[in-house]
C-alpha cells in the first residue's frame, strides 16, 4: 500500500473543488467541515486573500498537520459533514479525473457521494496518526463503500491504545489464484508507535462470508517493541470457488479487542480466484 501526506492530499483535492476562491479559504472551510475551528473564516472579505491567509494555505502546500491542529478536531472527525462538503464542491465533470488522481482504477463505478466519503475517511487518518505520511487507503475504503459496508465512527477514531501505531509494508496486497491453489501471503509489520506489542495476534474476522480458507485463522504476532519490524504469514486455500474475495484481518490484543479499528483495511488481502485448465486438462493446485 502506498502512502500520502496531508499537504499532498489537500493540494490534490483543492485542484478539483472548483468554487474555492484560494487555498487559504479552502483549508479553513475544509477544516471547519471536519469539526476543527483552529482557523476561523475572516469576517472581512479584504482579509480573505492568500497573502493574509498564508499560514492556512501552507497546509495545502508544504506543512504537515501539527499536534495542536490534530487536537482541534473531534474524535472522530465529522466525517459525514466533511464528505458532504467535498461532494458539494466537486463538480460532476471533474469526478473521473479526481478519482484517477487519487488512485481509483479506470472502470470502477463512479459514485460521487461514496468517493467523497472515502476521501473524508482518508483525511481522518491524518488526524489520528502520529505521522503525517500515512497509508493511502482511499481505493480500499471506496471499495468497502461500494460493497454496501459503512465506514463508522469506530473505524476513524484512532487506535485502541493512545500512542499505538502500525505500518503494514505489504498491506492491501492482491493475489491471483487458481481454484485449487494455496497462496501464501506475508505481512511485514513495523511498530511505529510508543506501545510495546505483547500477546497480540492477527485474526481473520470474516471467515463465514468468504470461500478461501486460511490454514490458520489466528496468527500470533511476535512481541514487538516500538521501532521494531516483524513478519507473519498465512497460507490460504482457494478451495475450488471462483470469485473476487477479501480476507479481512485485524490485530487483536490478549482480550480479543481490535487494536487498530482505524486501520481495518491495512491487514486485508484480496484474492481473485479463477478456474484454469492445464494442458493435460487438470487444474493447477
Amino acid at each position: 500500500m502506498s502512502t500520502i501526506r496531508s499537504n499532498e492530499f489537500l493540494n490534490k483535492l483543492y485542484g478539483y473543488l472548483g468554487n474555492q476562491q484560494n487555498q487559504g479559504l479552502f483549508v479553513i472551510r475544509f477544516f471547519n467541515a471536519a469539526g476543527s475551528h483552529h482557523f476561523e473564516m475572516p469576517v472581512s472579505y479584504a482579509n480573505r486573500t492568500n497573502d493574509v491567509l498564508e499560514a492556512e494555505r501552507r497546509y495545502a502546500q508544504n506543512r504537515p498537520l501539527t499536534d495542536e491542529i490534530k487536537d482541534s478536531f473531534p474524535n472522530p472527525i465529522k466525517i459525514d459533514e466533511l464528505a458532504a462538503f467535498i461532494a458539494k464542491n466537486l463538480n460532476d465533470s471533474k469526478l473521473p479525473a479526481c478519482m484517477a488522481e487519487f488512485g481509483i482504477p479506470t472502470g470502477a463505478a463512479q459514485e460521487k457521494d461514496k468517493f467523497s466519503h472515502a476521501l473524508a475517511a482518508q483525511f481522518s487518518l491524518f488526524v489520528t496518526s502520529q505521522d503525517d505520511d500515512v497509508d493511502d487507503a482511499i481505493w480500499e475504503m471506496y471499495q468497502t463503500l461500494l460493497e454496501g459496508q459503512p465506514i463508522c465512527a469506530e473505524d476513524i477514531s484512532g487506535p485502541r491504545y493512545a500512542g499505538d501505531d502500525v505500518y503494514v509494508e505489504f498491506g492491501g496486497k492482491r493475489h491471483d489464484a487458481d481454484c485449487y491453489e494455496i497462496v501464501c501471503h506475508e505481512w511485514k509489520l513495523q511498530n511505529r508507535g510508543k506501545v510495546p506489542w505483547r500477546n497480540r495476534r492477527l485474526v481473520l474476522v470474516n471467515q463465514a462470508d468468504i470461500h478461501p480458507r486460511p490454514i490458520d485463522t489466528v496468527i500470533p504476532v511476535p512481541d514487538t517493541d516500538p521501532g521494531e519490524f516483524t513478519k507473519i504469514a498465512a497460507d490460504i486455500d482457494a478451495r475450488g470457488f471462483e470469485g473476487n474475495f477479501e480476507c479481512k484481518w485485524e490485530m487483536q490484543d490478549a482480550d480479543g479487542m481490535n487494536c487498530f479499528p482505524n486501520k481495518r483495511w491495512d491487514f486485508n488481502i484480496r484474492i481473485q480466484v479463477t478456474f484454469h485448465m492445464s494442458d493435460e486438462g487438470d487444474t493447477r493446485g
